[in-house]
């Protein structure tokens, strides 16, 4: 597994829970996005425009000798 940092075009909401950046722990690039919009779209939470991906990165991953050269401990 791999955890990933999604960040959105939009959702940040500066009196309550800031959607714009979501950790996920996903085996790939597609289902990290793909959790977050699963559940931003559930809760009808911001608008479509503010869903947009902006970026992802890859902060971690499981194995003895991950690719990215940094250790997720699940």
């Amino acid at each position: 597994m791999k955890l990933f940092l999604v960040s959105l075009r939009g959702m940040g909401n500066p009196c309550g829970i800031d959607y714009s950046s979501s950790y996920v722990v996903a085996a790939d690039p597609t289902e990290a996005v793909k959790k977050v919009r699963a559940y931003l779209d559930a809760h009808d939470l911001g608008f479509r425009h503010e869903r947009e991906l902006r970026e992802i990165k890859l902060l971690a991953e499981s194995g003895d000798y991950p690719e990215c050269r940094t250790m997720l401990f699940l």
